[in-house]
């Protein structure tokens, strides 16, 4: 089988929008699964190279040298470098990372090539390509990088950008070393506003400041908290790079996911928002861009309003400007504007765009789609448009075959339903169909030019293929319930099998004359995982062979069937019933079962068979013996991963398979064991997904998950003979079936073409065997009909009996009545029922249970946290009459280490006490009692709680003792320990309470059943409160579900219910008993009226019995016995009533004694409780005191912790410059040794050169001196090397490179200058020629020598400038070394002072504290704190000086007083003068009219009002009288309007009519006006003498009318002569 080695890849076909490379200016480079395509970009011609085992990974290219590196998919890749286009290997790049690398770059000039590498190792490397060694690494774990690249003007500045980080680096060399030094670019948030960015600040010092408002919660949260810069600046959001290109300026641009364009530049290290979709505009602060925003309001190609979300996933310089694409399919070319970019041009794609790529003139650029379109564009042109370079499609593929009987199209299936047709010779794609339906397998028939697609949906579409160009569905049906498979063909070109998992595989008939006809199915239990058939022409010519492969729930099977190839001519006995199954004993059907799973089978001969173990990857032949068993004769290995499919060469000697690790692997059938494996699909994206043969098996055809589509063909160039006569027997075995098959595929064709096209897929309900099913079915109905009538009625006819007899046994009694399952007919339907009903309601018992059992476990969850985990239990008390609850202190259990860790603090603070006792010991005087409370209370202020107070034996450490953690940590636990005593302390006193409680009610209980006794007696209906404990109190029944809680009828099983019913028979049988003959209730019921002891007060209730004489005799019938007798009967019935009345009163009595002593015993009781509360208020303010006192120490703690962590993290970076500055120091020691070094090689050189001009003048010694010194200015003379100009066709080529810049080489021009003095022109003509030669060897010497010089010249300079470098980071180092030194030292004098200034809780009484308080809380930061002593001595002075200024101001209020009154006087009499002032004023100027004179002389004014009241009432009347006058004639007027209007309306019509004609009329004057302008010329003379007259007319009236106004002037001057004047006095 080594002839497969010899198989060549002809052709691959696929493209997922991978990365695309120029290597030349029309060769474009594409991955395309396990190989790479290059793609002449003007032919369209392609040509493809297959690597190795491995897939291909990153890969770049290097267009220069025309080299191509790719990096292997591989545990411990390696990089190749090939050659262009002779694919020659060039170097190999080893042992540079573990995984992969996720890209590559070559340096712009050099040998150089800088790899990237991910997880798990992270390096970036540099490599010298031509030797395959490393140069330099550094490691980049903390910002990973996915994306390298070169500046394309300086190969020492390189770009790294990752998910979330963005670094610059520089290439540092010394001699033959070389170094990366990276940094990393601070990236702007995702709401940046345009504009520069802004450098971050440092925060390693910055001050901490606590919160004021102190909790439990933020202590707990406060130590999770990042206090450094850089883990603080690591968390923010940033924004996400996701593409970048170096741009000219040594600036690079930087694209990000959600639509930020940057702009970063080396020179000046300043980063620039250019675009940002979320930029937040009000946060900007800048003028010039406030100012560049409001003029972009009236752009549209702004970019800033333009480009959004996934728009700058691909961007590429250009000398116009930035081309940037994405997600939404918009290749947009932007301005190169820093300050605010616009879309200069747009080209819409209409798909997702994943990469770009220029061509190395720069003149095209090409975009990739990963829906399998390229796109090209050149930009220089004007109005550029999008061309499509290709479109392959995209997608995976699920199937390929070619197209009979040629072989010279290839046609393939996407699992999205696009069907493409190739050319096999030159990989064109012919044409492309979409199905618009899932696929799931494809086949093409070998009896006609057409093609068997199988849908998911389980419909067969049928292609016809007779113009590759245009191909049509010329048939559709639904042969399955699920997803077609398997679609395989007999060799006879007759029969059609497909699979599913429906459990049926069909037979159909592939030949258009039968309209593709279903013949027949075989069922199969499982799923059918494989399908192959065979067909022995020169053996059996009418037979074929069948074997199915299939798994179910009890294994995998092989199913083996012979069936007839003219199976449409088959008698009845062929199948089993009328939906057309097969007879098993027709096909000869055998059923064998393996002991693996195959995934897949085929056949090499009727019972030997290949399959694959999908387990164990094993390839195993075995053979179907005749009683039904499997027998294996060969188990060979196969694929790397699990699964897989086998397939049988055409001729029946070749076994080819494939799986999921994208190889193909061939063997003979006689020689299983040898195989060849070939690499083809990537097994990263689901690897090789189907295998075909050509029918004359020169070619094999190969497609993937991957979306490829390969071709191989065999090299018979590199075939030996034996080799060659097994692959062309492959093609004398086809020779043979392409005759047989021939007339048929010529009638196929014919009837194909004449076939109707079908416009689309429609959807179907029913498959073919669901419709014969129904078919058959309606035959049976139309065949017994009668029958099926006659037993509908019967049916119907018992039903009527079987309910009347129901309705009957409903009436009788109950005892003769039959269970109603007693009518059922159908038995088994009943018990069907009865059954699922079981079944429903066991699943809702086991879901009831298992939320019981989750209820369960929760209860015991809190259980044992809110109650076995507590040592006292809360506990409320409640008022009797009232709504006051006052609760206990809930106490938890202490662990076992919590008791540990208080007796150890108890421990450590006695002895600490017993030590301060033996040092300080030391009796205290007796003070005054004032002086002792005043000690007292001094001690609680500073102690910080009132705890002494009810706890005297609380320890604690002095507050002003408190620096180190330890000590607060165990003063932490000294608090807790007195807050566990203060609340156990309340307890005590809460529970003494209780018990009262608990007391009372139980005497409060006695009294009320007294008092029912006396209502009872007293015959009252009042109601009895009686006291009882509320659930609030008595949280134990918290824990207890009582019966009336329950809502539901308790469920009782058959055990249960039995018992029940046994025990109420008992009881029954009991009370039965005792309901008997009982002699001792019978006599004390007769004897004693069933009491055993008679009270005096049920005597009093008894009522006295008449005698007969007075209910039957009136009084005066009495005798005189009976009148005695009448009278001792009242008397003793007045005795009755008397005694009653007694009992009642003192029945009363008691009932009011009782229910003021339960008042009072209540009333006390809450008093106690009243007290406990208050109690509890003093107890709860000291408790906080406490906690407030942890809060702060807790605080203090992580403040301290702060401080400490803030050290050891500064100390860190300390010691990392401390090895940097030891690192540069020896960097510096070692290049300064190498200068030393080049400096003794540079003096070496220089002596060499000094004794070659020497050795010059001793070589031409034999010349005369005016030779000799001809021949030393000659030796001397040294050309002028001028640039040379780039040539017009280069300049031409490059001009649209924004990156070229031609690089010659200086010594290269100055070997040309001199090669060019060495010519027999600048020869001396006195010189020999043999002379001139020895001048010319000697003075090459001498050239060369001074070029030595010169390299070593240069080699020192570089040489200082990398020092000078050195020396420059070795002081940047020092500096921060310093820098950090002062941050560190500052940072531990704060951790000083904080340890020294400690912080104390006081308490202070109401009015102790003067500071005023904030909205939420009071600061103190700038409070004091003084002594009482002090308050109060200067108290004391203030009130003295207080009252003598109040002295002093009675005084003076005293004195201002009269002043006041003094000043009040005199205003009250200047007011009173001003008052008669103005009334002599008013009655001097009172003007006399005649209404004021009449009033003045008439006598009887009101008389003379009520006339004039009456003229006015006449009047009133008689304008009412003329406005309806008027008003009437207003109507009429308004009436003969309104005709009016409707007249000049009709006039305007007619006005409307005249005024077109006159319109045109006046058109037509115009025209003749025009036409006689020169007649016009008099008319405007005259016309303009008419306006200046009545200019002059308007002047005229104009200073008329202002001597009109002045003579009214004067007029009303001399009227107002006329009037008296009465003369004012002041």
């Amino acid at each position: 089988m080594n002839c497969f080695n010899k198989l060549d890849l002809a052709w691959s076909q696929g493209y997922d929008g991978q990365r695309l490379k120029f290597i030349d200016k029309k060769t474009v480079i594409s991955v395309c699964g396990c190989m790479m395509k290059f793609i002449d970009t003007t032919t369209g011609k392609e040509k493809s190279h297959r690597s190795g085992i491995n897939p291909y990974g990153a890969f770049t290219v290097n267009p220069a040298s025309d080299l191509i590196a790719y990096a292997e998919k591989k545990l411990n890749p390696s990089i190749q470098i090939i050659t262009f286009p002779e694919f020659e290997p060039s170097g190999v790049l080893k042992d540079g990372c573990m995984m992969e690398y996720v890209d590559i770059a070559f340096a712009p000039t050099g040998t150089y090539i800088l790899t990237c590498s991910s997880l798990p190792d992270f390096k970036l490397s540099l490599w010298d390509y031509s030797s395959g060694t490393m140069l330099t690494t550094v490691n980049v774990k903390s910002h990973p990088g996915n994306s390298i690249s070169f500046n394309p003007l300086n190969w020492k500045q390189i770009s790294v950008t990752g998910d979330q980080s963005f670094h610059i680096g520089s290439i540092e060399t010394s001699n033959e070393k070389y170094g990366i030094k990276l940094s990393t670019i601070d990236l702007p948030d995702p709401t940046a506003v345009l504009g520069p960015v802004a450098e971050q600040k440092d925060i390693y010092l910055k001050k901490f400041v606590p919160s004021p408002i102190l909790t439990a919660e933020s202590v707990k949260i406060a130590s999770t908290l990042s206090p450094l810069h850089n883990k603080y600046k690591d968390k923010l959001k940033k924004v996400a790079p996701v593409s970048h290109c170096w741009a000219v300026g040594n600036c690079v641009y930087v694209g990000c996911t959600d639509g930020q364009l940057l702009h970063y530049d080396t020179t000046s290290s300043t980063m620039s928002v250019l675009t940002n979709p979320l930029a937040n505009s009000k946060g900007s602060s800048n003028t010039d861009l406030k100012i560049k925003e409001e003029d972009e309001d009236d752009k549209l190609d702004s970019a800033q309003k333009i480009l959004g979300k996934g728009d700058l996933e691909t961007i590429e310089y250009y000398q116009d400007g930035l081309f940037v694409c994405g997600a939404n399919g918009k290749l947009r070319l932007l301005s190169l504007d820093i300050v605010s970019p616009d879309v200069l041009d747009c080209w819409d794609t209409k798909s997702v765009i994943s990469s770009l790529a220029w061509s190395t003139a720069y003149d095209k650029i090409l975009l990739g789609s990963p829906n399998g379109i390229v796109f090209s564009l050149f930009p220089s042109n004007k109005n550029a448009d999008l061309n499509t370079l290709f479109n392959v499609k995209c997608g995976p593929m699920v199937g390929v075959d070619f197209v009979s009987p040629t072989n010279s199209q290839i046609i393939s299936c996407r699992k999205n339903g696009i069907v493409q047709v190739w050319s096999a010779e030159t990989a064109a794609q012919l044409s492309s169909l979409q199905l618009g339906s899932e696929v799931a397998s494809l086949a093409c028939c070998q009896s006609s030019r057409s093609a068997f697609i199988g849908l998911s949906s389980g419909q067969l579409v049928v292609l016809d293929l007779n113009t590759p160009e245009s191909p049509r569905i010329i048939f559709e049906d639904k042969i399955h319930r699920g997803s077609i498979q398997h679609i395989t063909f007999d060799m006879s070109g007759k029969l059609l099998f497909t699979g599913s998992n429906d459990g049926h595989v069909i037979i159909l008939d592939t030949r258009a004359s039968n309209k593709f006809k279903c013949l027949g199915h075989i069922d199969i239990k499982g799923e059918v995982t494989g399908i192959a058939s065979l067909h022995q022409l020169k053996v059996e010519k009418e037979w074929c062979y069948l074997a199915i492969s299939s798994v179910n729930d009890k294994g995998s099977f092989i199913t083996h069937a012979k069936i007839p190839v003219d199976l449409h001519l088959q008698p009845k006995e062929a199948f089993d019933d009328d939906t057309f199954h097969m007879d098993p004993n027709f096909i000869v059907r055998t059923d064998a079962q393996l002991d693996f799973v195959a995934s897949s089978v085929a056949m090499v001969s009727p019972r030997n068979m290949v399959t694959v173990d999908a387990a164990k990857k094993k390839v195993v032949v075995f053979n179907l013996t005749n009683d039904g068993k499997i027998a294996v004769t060969e188990k060979v290995n196969g694929h790397l991963l699990k699964g897989g499919s086998v397939v049988i060469s055409p001729h029946g000697k070749w076994i080819g398979s494939f799986s999921a690790d994208g190889q193909i692997i061939f063997r003979s059938v006689e020689d299983a064991q040898n195989s060849v494996s070939i690499p083809c699909h990537s097994h990263f994206l689901g690897g090789t997904s189907f295998l075909k043969f050509a029918n004359d098996g020169q070619q094999v055809l190969s497609c993937g998950k991957d979306g490829v589509i390969a071709l191989w063909k065999w090299n018979y160039d590199s075939l030996v003979t034996e080799e060659k006569a097994i692959v062309l027997g492959a093609v004398d075995a086809s020779r043979g079936r392409y005759a047989s098959l021939l007339g048929l595929r010529k009638e196929q064709d014919a009837v194909l073409q004449n076939m109707t096209a079908l416009s689309a897929l429609k959807s179907q309900d029913k498959t073919w065997l669901e419709k014969v099913q129904a078919g058959v079915q309606e035959l049976k109905d139309k065949t017994f009909e009668p029958q099926i009538d006659e037993l509908k009625k019967s049916i119907s006819d018992l039903r009527a009996t079987v309910l009347g007899m129901i309705e009957t046994n409903g009436n009788v009694d109950d005892i003769e009545q039959l269970k109603r399952h007693e009518f059922t007919l159908d038995v088994d339907e009943r018990q069907r029922l009865l059954n699922e009903g079981d079944d429903e309601i066991e699943s809702i018992k086991e879901s009831v249970e298992l939320e019981n059992l989750a209820m369960l476990f929760l209860k015991e969850l809190i259980k044992k946290e809110c109650w076995d985990g507590m040592e006292v239990v809360g506990r409320s008390l409640v008022l009797f009459s009232g709504d006051l609850e006052v609760s206990n202190f809930s106490i938890k259990k202490r662990t076992e280490a919590e008791r540990a860790e208080v007796e150890r603090v108890l421990g450590v603070y006695a002895h600490e006490k017993l030590e301060e006792e033996e040092v300080e010991f030391a009796p205290k005087p007796k003070d005054d009692e004032g002086e002792h409370e005043e000690e007292q209370e001094v001690s609680a202020s500073l102690y910080g709680s009132h705890a002494k107070k009810f706890y005297a034996k609380s320890i604690q450490h002095s507050q002003f003792n408190l620096h180190s953690n330890q000590r607060k940590r165990d003063q932490i636990e000294l608090i807790k320990h007195t807050i566990v005593h203060l609340k156990n302390t309340f307890n005590k006193e809460f529970d003494d309470v209780y018990m009262s409680k608990k007391q009372e009610i139980t005497r409060v209980a006695e009294r009320v059943d007294r008092i029912k006794q006396i209502l009872i007696d007293l015959k009252s209906e009042d109601d009895v409160v009686i006291p009882a404990f509320k659930k609030i109190e008595i949280p134990e029944s918290f824990l207890v579900v009582e019966d009336s809680e329950i809502k539901f009828e308790k469920y009782l099983t058959p055990e249960q219910q039995a018992a029940q019913v046994e025990k109420e028979r008992l009881e029954a049988e009991k009370k039965r008993l005792e309901e008997a003959d009982n002699a001792r209730e019978r006599a004390l019921n007769t004897m004693m009226h069933g009491k055993l002891e008679i009270r005096p007060e049920d005597e009093l209730q008894k009522d006295l019995e008449k005698p007969d004489f007075m209910l039957a005799k009136t009084e005066a019938q009495w005798s005189e016995e009976e009148h005695k007798v009448a009278k001792e009967f009242e008397k003793k019935e007045k005795h009755l009533m008397e005694e009653r009345e007694k009992y009642r009163k003192a029945l009363e009595a008691e009932l009011k004694k009782l229910q003021t002593a339960n008042a009072e015993g209540m009333n006390s009781f809450d008093e106690k409780l009243n007290r406990l509360f208050k109690l509890k208020i003093e107890y709860q303010k000291t408790l906080n005191q406490e906690e407030l006192k942890i809060v702060r120490l807790s605080r203090s703690i992580y403040q301290q912790d702060y401080l400490e962590d803030c050290d050891s993290e500064l100390s860190k970076p300390l010691e990392e410059f401390k090895q940097l500055k030891l690192r540069t120091q020896e960097e510096v020691a070692e290049i300064k040794r190498s200068i030393d070094k080049l400096r003794d090689e540079h003096e070496i050189v220089l002596q060499e050169d000094r004794a070659i001009e020497k050795q010059f003048k001793k070589d031409f010694v034999d010349l005369d001196a005016f030779t000799l010194e001809m021949l030393v200015k000659l030796y001397k003379r040294r050309p002028k090397v001028v640039k040379q100009k780039p040539q017009n066709n280069e300049t031409t080529s490059r001009s649209s490179n924004p990156f070229y810049v031609k690089v010659e080489d200086p010594d290269k021009l100055f070997l040309e200058a001199m090669s060019e003095l060495d010519s027999d022109i600048h020869k001396p003509e006195i010189l020999e020629i043999d002379i001139w030669e020895r001048f010319i060897d000697a003075r090459h010497i001498k050239v060369e020598s001074e070029l030595k010089v010169k390299h070593h010249n240069q080699k020192i300079q570089d040489l200082n400038g990398f020092l000078q470098r050195k020396l420059e980071e070795d002081e940047v180092v020092k500096t921060k070394i310093e820098k950090t030194f002062q941050h560190l030292n500052e940072l531990r004098d704060r951790k000083l002072k904080f340890l020294m200034n400690l912080e104390i809780q006081l308490l202070l009484k109401q009015g102790q504290v003067e500071v005023d308080p904030g909205v939420f809380s009071t600061k103190f930061d700038n409070a004091l704190l003084i002594h009482r002593s002090v308050i109060e001595d200067l108290n004391s002075q203030i009130v003295t000086l207080g009252e003598g200024k109040v002295s002093a101001m009675i005084d003076c209020k005293d004195y201002y007083k009269n002043i006041h009154l003094l000043e009040w006087e005199h205003e009250k009499m200047q007011m009173e003068a001003e008052d008669l002032n103005s009334k002599t004023r008013d009655v001097q100027t009172l003007r006399v009219t005649k209404e004021l004179q009449v009033f003045l002389f008439e006598e009887n004014n009101a008389q003379r009002m009520q006339k004039e009241i009456q003229t006015l009432e006449k009047t009133i009347k008689l304008n009412e009288n003329m406005h309806q006058r008027k008003s009437l004639d207003k109507k009429r007027i308004l009436d003969r309007l309104n005709r009016l209007i409707k007249e000049k309306e009709l006039e305007c019509a007619i006005l409307d009519a005249e005024l077109k004609e006159l319109a045109v009329s006046l058109v037509e004057r115009q025209q003749i006006s025009e036409a006689c302008v020169d007649d016009l010329v008099p008319a405007a003379d005259q016309r303009m003498k008419d306006i200046v007259a009545r200019r002059k007319l308007v002047d005229l009236a104009k200073s008329q009318s202002q001597e009109v106004a002045v003579l009214r002037a004067e007029v009303e001057r001399l009227r107002m002569k006329t009037f008296p004047a009465l003369v004012q006095h002041n």
